[in-house]
């Protein structure tokens, strides 16, 4: 998440014009973790196995890799660490990384319109506070990251800066992706349903006869008409993965994966002016222009190999590269005016080319083992990587639109708004060394510590910019556990932003602190586990720009809160999650920059503290419940309930509170599965995050999916 010109072009571009109109089974190492839930993708017989044979939990995590690297036991991590496994990503149907985080406590997921993933982690957003990771390695800003591939989805909540560098000042993802293991097996199937939608997948495992040569295939091809008009979509993407062993002792991983993504931006429904209220109108209607459009070409390259030098240390190295081709043209809405002639909708176009890539490489030093009578999991590690981002951002003028006839005008050549556009050329090269130690004080206590030192050299060649930064960040936490079924931790934590370009008081990077305590408690025999954890999460030094023009590092931003969190997996194959989440988000010191007129140029700083941060509900939970009979048959169902929440710093408009209700039921028989997913059962009227602050995007109709695989 280095790309801070271009997340400082886009908060700019929207931030100046908006106001022209209203203002993760036991898994004890990484080899039997991927054998283990690899499970659901082999015959049915073997399935069957897993869930009533083996007796084995995959509903309940037990483990993480997230926060220090290596798996450790929940139970002994001091941070609250949701995990969403394959089985649940499976039986939900799970299409992009926001529908995973629906089932992760504190995290409110929206798009950003309509083009790419969005969510709030306790109260702040993971565009300028959240990092997003494939197997360990930092993403380009911003895609849908597609779930085909996915074998579980790893959240750390809070501070992540100690293992991941700069921007994690929220929380950090990491999508773990299906490895190729000593099996052959394979699965392939395809859906269809509402909103013209069709999809195909496949997942297909090869093996030598020895074992130490695995390859692995995964495919996805998708198009949808839309539920609204003009936001058709079609994505594809291809991830083929080896496996090496040459020894009992190392091991050398492959992966390749490229995806290819269109989706029509969203303009959403412009908000009445000056009520903010939704017009009752088609939900369905369109107020994009002709030009709209958003092409992603996604690639990801990374080569991991291990060794293990002894029974107490080896070393290992990640080497990764990740690219994002953007080009995109998205109709930003400034609400609806009345007039005598019925109300009309201002808009702006923005164009988009951009051109982002990261590469980098981590080598780590790993050893377990003791030091008198402590006991010591070590992970040492450098990082090296540089991220780059070319791009250039413009606004142009589109001729105003009815709201009740939205006959639509606009023709070529656009004319571009002057003082309007960015142009960016920027990189970052990060060296960074690193350590989490993982310390047994005693067979109830263990610490955890972490620490990275980010050494950032910045350049943008198209503002004529440099800057270097050197921060720390660090980690310290305790768990304390008097018997298996219960554990109590607590942690500090802080993170850093480099600062912004544009700030010309320091600069000073924006950083995040926070403080958590929580508590862990099992039942029957780990059927069922329970985690309740409270926090308070500061940001400080925003960048906010003045009635002058000059950006000052002045803003503050503030979450309390606590969580709560079951799974269970109990006999008879009943298996469910509940998670609940209450969070206070304030800005507690914020101030914003409208725009009054054009011509004359004519600012006006309005002060926001105080105000509840956006797109984040006081109150967010969710409930999944499932029964599998050995028939074959699998019922499953659940709702999600989201709060009342604000869609701006201006606290002026409100998407209502809302729960929408899913039910899946799939059918096995031999080698083949059918399945039926049902979305919004009650045909729930909603509505989610639009392009700006003067549009919301009306949410997802009942819906249903029927689908069809075969296992070989």
């Amino acid at each position: 998440m280095e790309f801070l010109s271009l997340r400082n072009a886009l908060c700019l571009s929207i931030g100046l014009l908006a106001p022209i109109g209203p203002a993760l089974a036991e898994e004890a190492a990484a080899t039997s973790e991927a054998v283990e839930s690899d499970s659901a993708d082999q015959p049915a017989a073997v399935e069957k196995d897993v869930v009533f044979v083996q007796d084995s939990l995959p509903f309940i995590p037990t483990s993480n890799t997230i926060a220090t690297k290596l798996p450790v036991e929940l139970r002994w991590t001091p941070a609250n660490v949701g995990v969403v496994s394959s089985d649940l990503l499976r039986e939900q149907n799970a299409r992009v990384l926001t529908d995973a985080l629906d089932n992760v406590s504190g995290v409110n997921t929206q798009t950003f319109s309509g083009v790419f993933d969005f969510f709030v982690v306790r109260g702040f957003d993971s565009v300028s506070s959240g990092l997003v990771l494939t197997d360990g390695a930092p993403e380009p800003e911003a895609t849908f990251y597609q779930m085909y591939n996915a074998e579980r989805v790893e959240v750390f909540k809070g501070p992540a800066g100690f293992l991941y560098g700069s921007n994690p000042l929220a929380g950090a993802v990491n999508i773990v992706r299906k490895q190729p293991v000593p099996s052959d097996f394979g699965i392939a199937g395809i859906e269809g349903g509402s909103h013209g939608t069709l999809e195909g997948r496949f997942d297909v495992n090869r093996s030598n006869n020895t074992g130490d040569l695995s390859f692995r295939l995964n495919g996805l091809w998708r198009e949808s008409d839309g539920y609204r008009d003009r936001t058709e979509s079609e994505a594809t993407a291809i991830n083929p993965a080896i496996t090496w062993k040459p020894s009992d002792r190392s091991s050398l991983n492959i992966n390749f994966e490229f995806l290819s993504s269109d989706y029509m931006p969203d303009a959403g429904i412009p908000l009445l002016f000056p009520t903010s209220q939704l017009p009752d109108i088609d939900r369905e209607r369109s107020y994009a222009s002709p030009f709209d459009f958003s092409e992603q070409d996604v690639q990801r390259l990374q080569i991991d190999y291990e060794l293990k030098l002894s029974d107490t240390r080896s070393i290992r190295n990640k080497l990764y590269g990740r690219s994002l081709d953007w080009q995109t043209n998205g109709t930003l809405l400034f609400g609806a005016f009345p007039t005598p002639f019925g109300a009309l909708v201002p808009r702006t176009l923005t164009l988009l080319d951009d051109d982002q890539n990261v590469w980098g490489n981590q080598f780590e030093f790993l050893y377990q083992g003791t030091t008198g009578s402590i006991r010591h999991n070590l992970l040492a590690g450098l990082e090296v990587a540089r991220y780059t981002d070319e791009f250039t951002l413009d606004v142009a003028f589109l001729p105003v639109i009815g709201l009740d006839n939205p006959i639509e005008t606009a023709t070529e050549p656009l004319i571009l708004l002057p003082g309007q556009s960015v142009v960016g050329d920027a990189q970052s090269d990060v060296i960074a060394p690193y350590l989490v130690d993982q310390i047994e004080l005693s067979e109830q206590v263990q610490m955890m510590i972490g620490l990275r030192f980010d050494n950032i050299d910045f350049e943008d060649d198209a503002r004529g910019i440099s800057r270097s930064d050197s921060e720390l960040s660090p980690l310290l936490g305790i768990a304390y556990s008097p018997s298996e079924s219960i554990s109590v931790y607590a942690n500090a934590a802080q993170s850093f932003s480099p600062p912004s370009p544009r700030s010309t008081d320091g600069p000073k990077p924006e950083e995040s602190e926070q403080f958590e305590i929580g508590l862990r408690k099992s039942w029957r025999d780990g059927r069922i586990r329970t985690t309740f954890a409270a926090f308070q999460l500061d940001r400080e030094n925003i960048a906010i720009t003045d009635d002058n023009g000059f950006t000052q590092q002045t803003g503050d931003q503030r979450s309390e809160g606590f969580e709560i969190e079951a799974a269970f997996d109990l006999p008879q194959g009943v298996t469910g999650t509940f998670v609940y989440a209450y969070t206070d988000s304030e800005l507690t010191s914020f101030s914003e920059l409208i725009v009054i007129s054009q011509d004359p140029f004519i600012p006006l700083n309005m002060d926001r503290s105080g105000n509840n941060s956006p797109f984040a509900p006081e109150h967010l939970a969710s409930f999944w419940l499932g029964k599998r009979f050995r028939n074959g048959l699998n019922l499953a169902g659940g709702v999600r309930y989201i709060d009342d929440q604000f869609i701006a710093e201006d606290n002026l408009a409100t998407i209502d509170s809302h729960a929408l209700i899913d039910a899946a039921v799939s059918y096995t028989i031999g080698n083949w599965r059918l399945r039926l997913h049902l979305e919004n059962l009650a045909d729930e009227e909603y509505e989610t995050r639009g392009f700006g602050s003067s549009s919301v995007i009306p949410g997802k109709p009942r819906s249903g999916y029927f689908g069809i695989e075969r296992r070989f």
